[in-house]
């Protein structure tokens, strides 16, 4: 009974790790249409730009905001010269092609100026696990999903209650209604794209000291994400936060229980019978026209 309650301890911390990824890439495609599979390589810039900073002699607990900032600035430079010009309005199959060349590009670039090998990334939590009413959590994994709910809740009552929320919600479900409403949709699709690219980011500089920080860490990343966010619903962020919950309790329940060989497939499986029952993932809406 103890191992069940570990593991499950363990699953809801992993998920609250996941939603993190999961919800910006899902801001990103509400807002925008855009299938952002560049959005690995952001995570991995947050993971050197904490780097970075930690070999400047900054605190990680300040590096952290830091590193999230240093993200947000590139990604706002890649928006304008490239996402803006390229993408609105185009459709998710060109978004595909041109997301998939900026990943491999920031990634080659990322080669080129600190190299191909992982780099460890110092926390002040380090490898310290904490004993709380008996069970055992990592100090960092602790860090990192209590930073995901605190960041989540505080976006999920942004969105309901702030004017920028609610255009970025309009903007999402009917884009041509909220421009005829007289919504700057150009500059809420910049805003969406902002704050998508800056969770992946920050969730970057969180699990960094876990893994190390090498090129291609936002590969596994994003596609996890990707699952979460089918699992949930396309473009619900609602949806996404579940689907998070939910693939980090199969999986932990999976590699204790099962098998850790077959737990990368359990995602998919997942997505696979959810979509069979539920077309538009657990929390999604079916979507007429967008544009």
């Amino acid at each position: 009974m103890e191992l069940f309650v570990q593991t499950i301890i363990n699953g809801l911390i992993l998920g609250a790790g996941y939603a993190l990824v999961a919800v910006g890439l899902t801001v990103i495609f509400g807002t925008l249409h855009i299938v952002n599979f560049a959005h690995g390589a952001f995570f991995a810039l947050g993971a050197y730009a904490v780097l970075v900073l930690g070999y400047a002699d900054i605190p990680y607990l300040l590096a952290v905001p830091l590193a999230v900032i240093a993200v947000a600035i590139i990604g706002v430079a890649l928006e304008w010269t490239v996402v803006r010009r390229a993408l609105y309005d185009r459709g998710e199959h060109g978004s595909i092609i041109i997301t998939f060349a900026l990943s491999q590009a920031i990634v080659a670039a990322i080669i080129l100026i600190v190299g191909p090998d992982p780099l460890p990334v110092s926390s002040p939590f380090g490898q310290t696990a904490i004993s709380v009413f008996g069970f055992f959590l990592s100090a960092q994994r602790l860090f990192i999903a209590l930073t995901s709910i605190v960041v989540l809740a505080g976006f999920a009552w942004w969105l309901r209650h702030s004017v920028k929320g609610q255009q970025i919600l309009a903007v999402s479900q009917n884009p041509r209604g909220a421009l005829y409403s007289g919504i700057n949709v150009p500059l809420i699709r910049s805003l969406s794209f902002l704050l998508g690219i800056s969770a992946a980011g920050l969730a970057g500089a969180l699990i960094a000291p876990l893994i190390s920080a090498f090129p291609t860490m936002g590969n596994a990343n994003v596609i996890v994400a990707f699952t979460v966010v089918i699992l949930g619903g396309l473009g619900s962020i609602g949806g996404a936060m579940l689907g998070a919950l939910v693939i980090g309790l199969a999986n932990a329940l999976f590699e204790t229980f099962v098998s850790v060989s077959w737990t990368p497939a359990l995602g998919w499986i997942l997505v696979i019978l959810v979509l069979l029952f539920w077309p538009q993932g657990l929390m999604g809406r079916a979507q007429i026209n967008r544009h």
